[in-house]
């Protein structure tokens, strides 16, 4: 469900399969996210292309990439937010701590 690719000094996870990131998959997305930060010594980009909802357990995997990447000094960055994730994010300002790419 989650595909990871390296791409000059940055890693590049997309979920993939789903178009929804709810209690039933966001563990193995926080999984990947989590072990990126662990095993590389490179930037993050989470790729939300294909996600067209999120809950409040996708919303957490969102505060522990931020988290994580403060710990260890590295960015963390959104990718391809749009309609309700977008307007989810604003709403809850949650976009004023993340970095998500305009």
């Amino acid at each position: 469900m989650v595909k990871v690719e390296n791409s000059n000094s940055v890693v590049v996870v997309m979920p993939t399969e789903v178009d929804r990131v709810t209690v039933v998959n966001a563990g193995e997305l926080k999984g990947v996210l989590m072990e990126q930060f662990a095993n590389t010594t490179c930037d993050i980009v989470l790729d939300l292309g294909n996600i067209k909802f999120i809950d409040s357990t996708g919303i957490s995997v969102l505060i522990s990439g931020v988290k994580a990447s403060r710990e260890k000094d590295r960015k963390f960055t959104l990718r391809n937010v749009r309609g309700e994730v977008a307007k989810l994010l604003a709403l809850m300002k949650i976009d004023k701590i993340l970095d998500i790419e305009k």
